[in-house]
């Protein structure tokens, strides 16, 4: 079990990435939480949201882009 110190540098690291990811549609915060998180591939999450790679792929680029364009300004 964590202690509660890794603990809370766990909440803090979640509560940045939550923040981060915010104003980005609801499948692609999953997505990219999925693939990171989870190591999941582009087909992998295709199936769990139920669309086709190539509009996985797309998102990803979006919170891709959301995070750098952030992390510029």
């Amino acid at each position: 079990a964590p202690s509660p110190e890794q603990r809370w540098v766990l909440l803090e690291t979640l509560q940045a990435l939550d923040e981060l990811l915010d104003g980005l549609p609801l499948a692609v915060r999953r997505a990219f939480l999925w693939s990171q998180l989870e190591g999941l591939g582009y087909r992998d999450i295709a199936t769990r949201l139920q669309v086709s790679e190539r509009t996985v792929k797309r998102d990803m680029a979006q919170a891709y882009e959301h995070c750098l364009l952030l992390e510029l300004a």
